[in-house]
This record gives structure tokens, sequence and C-alpha cells, in this order.
């Protein structure tokens, strides 16, 4: 293992395979908390300590998006990150959006609703489990104005290619809102040229429930989101009333659960103390030992088989994951399960002893 369990609270005794729900907390998040109490009686002193705490938090996402910190925000939750964008566009009868019916709800959901606008909502079926980039990209043409996509599926732990996939939206004349909620954290995100980004902070960032949004402004200079508040803009004097800020601060409407970011800034250190290409490494080895011993198993792998084609998660089908889960729970094995399959999932902490544990439990729980 990278990390070790006596550094996250409540693992001690438990196999944890369950990172792609929930991640345990840091220890160091108790001396975080407190921290962040003490700048909070100090006044507007205190305040200036908030921002300066989101200013790092933004550098280290940042970097590992490939975008620049002006590019980052902290919004509510990644569904929150979703829903600004969505909201941001000028629809009109004839458009048309790009989804898989495997993706995240959030954007499944976000982006059916512009039916009512006349949308041409495009629900791209899966071959099988597998999402296919090809037909992603064949579903675009030229009324196409945004395409959502995860990185890491929640649902299968199928990793994109993400080169292929923005460089064809981007050739189709489209924009690209990616999802990275299970990858940033435990494998490299090359998402500089994505048009928009989004994260849950609570899964592989070991974090809490906030969510991380990124705006390339490079890409697109001219997004401007329907939810504003005081923190989005400043007032003009004039008719204009307020004018939004030159950088991604225009999506936060009041003020960023500052907790959740001194948290997430925390543990977003911690990661890259370790180094997320370690940790990617490590991941792989381990979900590989992991995926094979499944597979012997006779359960019906989900996940692709290539290293690079996937992440943190295995998954397998079965038509209720969440006895599975419960039974495994009882036995001290943490996993995921629901949505016709179950999943475990391998982070920083996980051991060699952990995935001999889990291989040697599930075929019979299952």
């Amino acid at each position: 293992m990278l990390a070790p369990r006596t550094d996250f609270i409540g693992i001690e005794d438990v196999v944890h395979l369950a990172a792609g729900g929930e991640t345990p907390l840091l220890r160091q998040h108790l001396a975080t908390v407190e921290r962040f109490a003490r700048h909070k009686g100090g006044g507007m002193a205190g305040r200036e300590a908030f921002f300066a705490v989101r200013a790092a938090l933004q550098q280290r996402i940042a970097g590992w998006l490939g975008l620049t910190p002006g590019d980052i925000a902290c919004v509510g939750s990644a569904s929150e990150g979703i829903a600004r964008v969505i909201a941001a566009y000028d629809w009109r009868p004839g458009d048309s959006v790009v989804v898989a019916a495997s993706e995240f709800p959030s954007g499944v959901f976000g982006l059916a609703r512009l039916r009512a606008l006349g949308v041409d909502c495009r629900i791209i079926a899966p071959r099988g489990w597998r999402v296919e980039t090809a037909d992603l990209l064949a579903a675009c043409d030229g009324s196409t104005r945004l395409v959502y996509a995860s990185h890491v599926s929640y649902l299968t732990g199928q990793r994109l290619d993400l080169a292929a996939l923005i460089a064809g939206v981007h050739a189709a004349g489209a924009a690209i809102l990616l999802d990275v909620t299970h990858s940033l954290g435990v494998v490299p995100v090359p998402a500089g040229d994505a048009d928009f980004v989004v994260a849950s902070g609570y899964k592989w960032l070991l974090g809490t429930h906030m969510g991380v949004f990124g705006w390339n402004r490079r890409r697109q200079p001219d997004f401007a989101p329907f939810q504003v508040g005081w923190r989005s803009g400043h007032a003009t004097g004039d008719a204009a009333i307020y004018r939004l800020w030159d950088d991604a601060t225009r999506a936060e409407a009041g003020n960023p659960n500052h907790l959740d970011v001194y948290l997430l800034e925390g543990a977003t250190a911690y990661l890259a103390a370790i180094g997320i290409e370690r940790i990617a490494a490590y991941v792989a080895g381990q979900a590989t030992r992991l995926r094979a011993g499944l597979v012997a198993a006779g359960l019906p792998v989900i996940t692709p088989e290539p290293s690079a084609e996937r992440a943190g998660n295995v998954c397998f089908a079965h038509a209720d994951g969440e006895a599975v889960a419960r039974r495994a729970a009882d036995a001290g094995v943490l996993l995921w399960g629901g949505d016709g399959r179950v999943r475990l999932s391998v982070h920083c902490y996980v051991t060699p002893d952990d995935i001999d544990r889990a291989l040697a439990l599930v075929p019979s729980v299952v």
C-alpha cells in the first residue's frame, strides 16, 4: 500500500473497497477542522485565510487537470457544476446534445430535460456494458452543441481515451462537459483541452461533499452561468447593474463551503505528496489482480481488461448487487452494489492482503 491504514478513520478492521461510493476520511482532517474553526473565530482576518486555502486548492486542481487556477471554482457538487453548464446555453429547437445511456444520471437527466425546449437529446446505447467513443462521435453533427461524458464510468469502471474523445467532439463543432469524478485523484487526467470539467470531492479525492468545477476560459470565453449571486460578479453602478468576474468565480453564486474547501485542500495535498503517477501505477497493479481473480471465480466482470481502459473501479454484473454488498459488509469487506452490478474500488490505502481477502470472500457472498 502507498498510504498507511492508520492515516484514515474507521478502516482499521475492515477491507475498504468502496471508494467509488465513499472514501474514508483522513485522520489529519480532525486537525484541519480545528484550524478552520480558529480562522473562523478570527473575523475578517480569518476570512482572508479562507480564500488563501481556496487559492491553494485551485492551484493544485488546475495543475492536475492542465487548466489554470483561474479556471477552477468550488461548487456544491459535481451535479451542480453540470447544471451550471447546461443552464448557461441559449438552447434553441433543433439543437442536439449527446450522452451515453449508461452515464451518470445527473448528466443524462439534465440533458434529457432539454427535450422540453425542442432539443434533440441523443442517448447512445452502450455495446453490452461498453461505451464506444466512435458511437458518441457518430451521433454528433452540425446541430450538436454539447456532449457529456465521464473519463471513468461510475457504472462499469471503463476509462475513455480523453485525447480521442475531446478531439473528436471538437472536430464535430461541439463542446464537451467532462466528468472526472472517478479519475481525479487516482489516475492522471489530461483534461486541458476539455471545455468544462466537473468532479466530486468525496470519492477519490478523499474530501467531503463539495464539487470542483473547471471552466476552460481559453476554449469557452463566453461562458456566463444563468444562476448568479453576490459572488459571481461586481456591481457597476450603471444600467448594467453587474458584471461577471473574469475567472471561474462567476460560477460561485455565494460563498463556497469553506470547511469543505479546507478538507479538500488538505486531502489533495496528501495525495500530491504520494504522487498521482505512483498512485495510478499501484492501483493499476492491484486492480489487475482483483479483476483477474473475479474472472477466475467465474463472475461476469464488466470492467475492461487493459489497464489503460480502467482506473480504480472493478465491477461485475449482478441482479441484486445491494444484497451482495450487505453480505460482504457483514464479513468486514466494504463494496458497493446497485444498478445491476457490484463495484469494488482500489485506492492508495488498499493492501495486497485486502485484495486476497476480498477474492476469498466475494464468490461466497455472490
